[in-house]
């Protein structure tokens, strides 16, 4: 399909060069170095450059606080994971000196400069900075590295300065708007000179709708977060999301027909493992008949084993009964026999047969009376027989005989028990291995299902007891804080054993032992794998491994038109600040030639269809058929840089009286600036 794009992992940029040739072609006073500091994207290089030598994000990464600093294209993509990352801005203003310095140490090494920065610096800064801001680029720049003359100057106003030839009028009256990655600003521009008190600032760029982008794909498809990061969800916002170009409900009521929303829709086809079903079906059937043979193999062995067990006891029996048969032919040699044979007397060496007999033929032999007549003789003769003596010994020979009878009847009715157990077991066992023989998938399957149900309300079982636990320390913690609150701290409770645990403890023990017997090669912990991102039974297909984005594509970019419905912003929207603070603002001539002048810049108006969105909302105030030009800058990303270049080239022989020197900043402060037109400072 047409809409179904490949994942391509977000590539890192190749590490910078240092340049070779600064002392020969670069050092002089009279060549700038051109800095676009911009808080996503920093540019950097000389003025007699075509483009800049550096482009990197503005960010330093630490493995450790005390570590060297990376910074540049020398943090990769998959380094940010185990870096700490910092960025000298906060929003698009400079807060962090220490992770600017590095990025200026970065910049200076890669230009070849080992000693004394001879050449000036302009660099950009954002609208209405902060004097704190200034103060900390001001020190930087004049204390610690020194530099002769610095110019700040605003990156849309440089923008369009270098492109100002193709507007009407040379661009005397114009409308700027200036979209990046943090904010966007809107700049009314008269008689040449831009109006500062009318310029409006919106915190809402192009990084906002793509950290809204992300959270919208990690809600939708949380089982595949970890492809979708910051850069990458950057990329394909860049690549598949657009500006609606009319109205935004229209297009969205598109959505709600499937087969236009099919349409409207692309998928991101991420990396997977195809299955060949016809190899897995050749191995289901395998692993069916080695089950089967398995079973076959187990019964056989079974039987050998009850063979062989018979057969040993058929042979123990035979020694013992010779041995019994020695007691009528030669007693002497009976008697040494059952020594050798560690037998005390005759009576264990029957026992013993019994036993032997009733493993054999389960038939038990009636000889507690013979024992009786052995143990309790005087039981069994009339008390006219016996003397008084006599007497008082049978007395004690009822006790002991009717302790004895309790003690075989409880010991009968334990054996009884023991061998219905036994039965029950034997006749589940004979109905599982049935079950098992007469569908074995089907069966180990509802083994599995079984386990894991048990396993299931053990977890929640755990998880409530969890919560009971927090209850109660909470309530111990509060009576010790509150000590008129009643109860004791080390009151825990008794532990009793729940009866349904229980059950499903000997449950678990039934299965586990099943599932040894009849799958041995499974792994029990694999049955309930909570790293598998699909069901047991179920296999991965390339569906599994799409994401689809739909109503994404247009709802992403319209958080900066509309910020406060889409993502509760409480700021207003672009076309709203443009209309209400400065359209509305200006006298009907003045609004007339700035809308035959709109310029847009910022790596923001990159969103497809963003100018013919703003042409639609601006030609709906405006008159029938009155003129409207919007112009877009030709590389939003470099036209600062480029306008700033060509702005140095031609302020060249007014330097001094645009720049400030290491000695008006020591003379007049940090918050000294001097006007021109990319100033904060408004021309008077």
């Amino acid at each position: 399909m047409n809409n179904i794009f490949p994942y391509k992992e977000f590539e890192s940029p190749i590490d910078d060069q240092i340049c070779k040739d600064y002392k020969t072609k670069y050092a002089n006073s009279s060549i700038p170095i051109i800095i676009d500091n911009g808080s996503y994207q920093c540019r950097a290089g000389f003025a007699n450059d075509i483009s800049p030598k550096l482009i990197f994000r503005s960010l330093v990464g630490k493995i450790k606080s005390t570590s060297s600093p990376i910074v540049g294209n020398s943090l990769k993509e998959g380094d940010i994971s185990r870096l700490t990352i910092k960025s000298p801005f906060d929003s698009n203003l400079l807060v962090h000196p220490p992770s600017q310095e590095s990025i200026f140490d970065y910049i200076f090494h890669k230009f070849g400069i080992e000693s004394e920065i001879e050449n000036p610096v302009l660099i950009t800064e954002p609208t209405s900075n902060p004097t704190f801001c200034r103060k900390y680029m001001s020190e930087l720049l004049f204390e610690c590295y020194n530099i002769k003359s610095v110019v700040y100057g605003i990156d849309s106003l440089f923008s369009f300065y270098g492109q100002r030839e193709q507007f009407k009028d040379g661009g005397k009256n114009a409308l700027i708007i200036g979209s990046s990655f943090n904010t966007t600003h809107i700049y009314n521009v008269q008689n040449y000179n831009v109006s500062h008190q009318q310029t409006k600032r919106i915190n809402i760029g192009g990084g906002a709708s793509t950290d809204y982008l992300r959270k919208l794909i990690h809600l939708k498809y949380p089982k595949h977060k970890s492809y979708f990061t910051q850069n990458y969800t950057n990329k394909i916002k860049e690549e598949h999301c657009y500006v609606s170009q009319g109205q935004y409900t229209e297009e969205l009521k598109e959505f709600e027909n499937d087969q236009l929303a099919k349409e409207k829709s692309v998928i991101i086809q991420l990396p997977y493992q195809e299955i060949d079903f016809e190899k897995l079906e050749e191995e289901r059937q395998r692993k069916i008949q080695n089950r089967k043979d398995l079973g076959a193999k187990l019964r056989e062995l079974a039987d050998k084993k009850r063979l062989e067990k018979k057969t040993e006891l058929e042979d123990k029996l035979a020694s013992l009964e010779s041995i019994l048969a020695l007691k009528i032919t030669n007693i002497e040699e009976f008697q040494q026999t059952l020594k050798s044979k560690s037998y005390s007397n005759e009576k264990d060496l029957i026992r013993d047969i019994d036993d032997l007999k009733d493993k054999l033929f389960g038939k038990k032999k009636e000889s507690e009376q013979v024992e009786d007549t052995e143990e309790f003789p005087l039981l069994f003769i009339a008390d006219t027989e016996l003397n008084a003596d006599q007497l008082k010994e049978k007395k004690k020979q009822k006790q002991l005989k009717s302790m004895k009878d309790g003690r075989l009847a409880q010991k009968r009715k334990r054996d009884e028990e023991k061998e219905k157990e036994k039965e029950k077991e034997e006749e589940r066992d004979r109905q599982e291995e049935e079950s098992f023989l007469k569908d074995p998938e089907h069966y180990l399957k509802d083994l599995h299902s079984r386990k894991s149900k048990i396993l299931e309300k053990r977890e929640a079982r755990q998880k409530q007891k969890q919560k009971s636990v927090v209850v109660q320390r909470n309530s111990r913690l509060r009576s010790i804080v509150n000590p008129t609150n009643h109860g004791s701290y080390g009151d825990k409770g008794e532990e009793v054993e729940d009866p349904e645990e229980a059950e499903e403890s000997r449950e678990m023990a039934i299965l586990d032992k099943l599932l040894n017997k009849f799958d041995p090669t499974s792994i029990s912990s694999a049955i309930v794998n909570h790293d598998d991102q699909f069901p047991i039974g179920e296999y991965h297909t390339a569906e599994d491994y799409q994401v689809s984005l739909g109503v994404e594509r247009i709802k992403c970019p319209e958080t900066l038109f509309q910020p406060k419905a889409i993502i509760g912003m409480d700021q207003m929207g672009l076309v709203e600040a443009i209309i209400s603070s400065i359209l509305s603002q200006l006298p009907v001539d003045s609004r007339k030639l700035v809308t035959e002048n709109i310029f847009l810049t910022g790596g923001n108006v990159n969103t497809k269809h963003f100018k013919d969105r703003i042409h639609y909302e601006i030609q709906q105030i405006r008159e029938p058929h009155s003129p409207l030009s919007i112009l877009k800058s030709k590389d939003s990303q470099l036209d600062a840089w480029l306008g700033a270049r060509k702005w140095c080239s031609d302020n060249q022989d007014n330097w001094s009286n645009v720049s400030i020197s290491k000695q008006e900043y020591q003379e007049k402060g940090y918050d000294y600036i001097k006007s021109h037109f990319a100033s904060n400072l408004s021309l008077n």
